[in-house]
């Protein structure tokens, strides 16, 4: 028996000798002498049973913290097998429509930068309805997300695009949602929306009014936040079966000031239908240098701070701060998912968006580009990567973004987009226990 790579032994001075296995996502309580002896057996593991005795060793063996030689392997492999059966074994036909790509916003960390401003015409629209419907055999509906650029400033485009759909697919739309940056909302197009039963709209607030205007900022200069949040108290009136999701993207600039938003924000919509929550600003453009860090991004350890912070003020809830397995699906990895801009591009990463060069194909003549395709699909996740494969963290990490991992790849670059490390386990773990 050899020990588990998924192993963390940790001694923590406010709680005391751990063990915790990301695998079975297990934390076992040690006293001192357990501990040392684990100790030992980490470094030399032929002397288990001998430290152990019969009913521990029993235990640590049940319990997969010692493991038969290929076993880490061969459960590496299982959790490899379902995500790629999940990624290739999909009903729904997943689209990404980006209406235009214009936007009335200037935001500094922004990676859709010089695209056109093309609006989507009507032979792109009846392109775009023979495309699903080649699908109609292969999938039973359509799960639709509305993005840009500002989908706003294409209304009358989204318009045409949903009368479409309705008259000319042969796929129901089972689900819809838009990502917005909420200035142009008005009371005609929520009561649009509500009419066509969207599910959930993303808007962004980057932290108070000042953080927010400097990082949300209007072409023309002018600030956005006020409007933002009247445009949101309005749409949580009009469309109470949609969830409007105020998402606040942290950076070096607004972190220290999240703790205070949040609950601000979310006094404000208290009994809404309305999700406040945040995601780290990431740059992830595939033209990115690799080895310049984007000047708002948080590394790992500010990030895992961060959520701990959360934790101890209670915006994180306490079965959210113990470690989860995560072999999430996203459009570049979903066989039937695509990103498609105004001129009828597919695209598998809503960054590559724009970008001809980084499409995988078009409406017209489906999937041309398998390089790029297969990359996303099979190369581009944490099993695809020999150090994810090695690290202890792999069944609790969602592996970071898939367009990075690639860029990394490519240009043999490391990867530095982990999500967790040793400290912010033990972290996350103490977080954890103090809150029982």
């Amino acid at each position: 028996m050899k020990w588990s790579q998924f192993n963390v032994l940790f001694y923590s001075k406010k709680m005391g000798y751990y063990l915790h296995n990301t695998r079975m996502l297990s934390l076992i309580k040690l006293d001192e002498e357990n501990y040392n002896k684990l100790l030992k057996i980490r470094e030399n593991p032929d002397c288990a049973k001998l430290l152990l005795g019969e009913t521990d060793y029993t235990y640590f063996v049940e319990s997969k913290v010692l493991v038969s030689e290929q076993e880490d392997n061969n459960f590496i492999e299982k959790l490899e097998y379902k995500k790629r059966k999940d990624s290739f074994v999909s009903t729904s036909l997943g689209l990404v429509l980006c209406p235009t790509l214009a936007c009335n916003f200037a935001c500094p960390y922004c990676y859709e930068k010089k695209l056109p401003n093309n609006v989507m015409s009507e032979i792109v629209q009846s392109q775009l309805i023979n495309f699903i419907n080649k699908y109609a055999g292969k999938c039973k509906f359509i799960t639709l997300d509305w993005h840009g650029g500002e989908p706003l400033l294409a209304f009358e485009t989204i318009k045409q695009i949903y009368s479409r759909l309705e008259n000319e697919s042969k796929l129901p739309i089972s689900s819809s949602s838009m990502v917005t940056n909420g200035y142009l909302l008005n009371e005609d197009i929520c009561n649009y929306l509500a009419s066509k039963e969207l599910n959930y709209l993303q808007i962004t607030i980057d932290g108070n009014k000042f953080t927010h205007n400097k990082s949300r900022i209007l072409k023309n200069g002018g600030s956005s936040f006020e409007k933002i949040v009247e445009n949101i108290d309005m749409a949580v009136e009009l469309m109470p079966n949609c969830c409007i999701g105020v998402r606040t993207n942290i950076g070096l600039l607004n972190k220290d000031e999240y703790v205070d938003l949040y609950n601000e924000l979310s006094k404000r919509w208290k009994g809404k239908n309305c999700s406040i929550y945040h995601s780290f600003i990431v740059d992830n453009s595939y033209y990115s240098n690799c080895n310049k860090q984007c000047s708002q991004e948080l590394s790992t350890k500010e990030k895992n701070d961060f959520i701990v912070n959360l934790a101890k003020n209670g915006i994180v809830k306490k079965e959210l701060i113990y470690p989860q397995r995560d072999c999430s699906l996203y459009t570049c990895t979903n066989n039937n998912s695509f990103v498609i801009d105004p001129l009828g591009y597919l695209y598998k990463c809503w960054a590559d968006v724009g970008i001809y060069e980084r499409s995988v194909g078009n409406l017209v003549n489906g999937i041309t580009n398998y390089d790029i395709f297969s990359r996303f699909m099979v190369g581009s996740d944490k099993f695809a990567d020999v150090n994810c494969r090695k690290c202890t963290y792999l069944p609790i990490c969602n592996g970071g973004c898939n367009l990075s991992r690639i860029r990394s790849l490519e240009r043999k670059v490391p990867y530095k987009n982990c999500s967790i490390d040793d400290e912010g386990l033990i972290k996350y773990l103490e977080t954890f226990l103090e809150m029982r």
